[in-house]
C-alpha cells in the first residue's frame, strides 16, 4: 500500500522534460476551468490595476469587450483616471468607479391583493410610495428594504502584483471578492499569486499579449473593440514592473 508520502515528489527534481509536461499539464487545467467558469458564470467583473497603468488597461477593455461579444453580464471596475493612452477604448458610461455605492430596494409583496396603482412622490428628499388599493389589516411585515450592488461570481484582475494594488477597488468590495472566483493575470514573477487561478507569463511581453493568447483557449472571439485594446497595450512602451521577470 503506498502513501501519500511515498510517491510526493517535488517538482524541482524531476527532469526537464517532465517538468515541462507537468506545466502543460497544469496549463490545460487551468484553461479549462477559466472556460467553464466564464461559460457558468451570471456576472463578471474586470478590473485593471492602478499600478500598472496603460498596460493593465488596455489588457481589461480587450478582455471585457470579449466577454460581452459572448453576450456575459459584466461590469469594468476602474476607480482612477484612464490612462491618457488609452482614452476613447471604452466609453466612461461603460466603466463603474462607484464602489462604495450601493441600490437601497424596496420589496412589496401585493400578491392576493387587489392593489393595481402605484404612484410616487418626493418631498425633501423623501420619497412617499403608495400601493393601492390593499386591506386595513394589510400585514407590513410583506414590506422590506435590502442594499444592493455588486455580486460577482467571477473575478478577472489584470496586472496586479498584490490585490492591493486595486486601491480603493479592493477596500470597497472586499467582501464581494471573498465571495467569487478570482483569476489573476499578470507577466511578472513578483505577482503574489492571490487568485483562484493564478494566469503568470512572464514570457508574455505585455498584458495584451497574455489575454490574446489566452482568449482562443477560453473560448473568446476577439471583435474590432478588442482588437484596438490590445493593439494599445502590445505596442505601447513602458517601463515594465519587473525588468527581470
Amino acid at each position: 500500500m503506498l502513501y501519500y508520502s511515498e510517491v510526493l515528489i517535488s517538482k524541482f527534481s524531476l527532469p526537464p522534460e517532465i517538468q515541462m509536461s507537468e506545466n502543460v499539464l497544469q496549463n490545460t487545467v487551468d484553461n479549462n476551468n477559466v472556460a467553464d467558469l466564464i461559460e457558468n458564470a451570471h456576472s463578471i467583473a474586470v478590473v485593471p490595476s492602478k499600478v500598472a497603468g496603460a498596460n493593465a488597461f488596455s489588457a481589461a477593455v480587450g478582455l471585457y469587450y470579449m466577454l460581452l461579444d459572448k453576450q456575459k453580464h459584466v461590469i469594468f471596475i476602474h476607480t482612477g483616471k484612464i490612462p491618457d493612452e488609452c482614452e476613447g477604448l471604452i466609453t466612461r458610461e461603460e466603466i463603474d468607479s462607484t464602489v462604495s455605492q450601493r441600490d437601497l430596494e424596496v420589496l412589496i409583496d401585493y400578491s392576493n391583493t387587489p392593489a393595481a396603482k402605484v404612484s410616487y412622490s418626493t418631498e425633501n428628499e423623501v420619497l412617499h410610495l403608495v400601493v393601492s388599493p390593499v386591506s386595513k389589516n394589510f400585514d407590513l411585515s410583506r414590506v422590506k428594504a435590502k442594499i444592493s450592488g455588486f455580486e460577482f461570481d467571477l473575478i478577472f484582475i489584470v496586472g496586479a502584483q498584490v490585490i492591493e494594488d486595486l486601491g480603493q477597488t479592493y477596500t470597497e468590495l472586499r467582501t464581494e471578492f471573498a465571495n467569487a472566483k478570482i483569476v489573476n493575470l499578470d507577466n511578472t514573477s513578483k505577482n503574489q499569486k492571490y487568485g483562484n487561478i493564478n494566469i503568470i507569463d512572464v514570457d508574455a511581453d505585455s498584458l495584451s499579449s497574455l489575454i490574446f493568447k489566452k482568449a482562443a483557449e477560453w473560448r473568446l472571439l476577439p471583435g474590432k473593440k478588442t482588437a484596438k485594446s490590445l493593439l494599445v497595450g502590445m505596442t505601447y512602451k513602458e517601463a515594465r514592473v519587473d525588468s527581470n521577470k
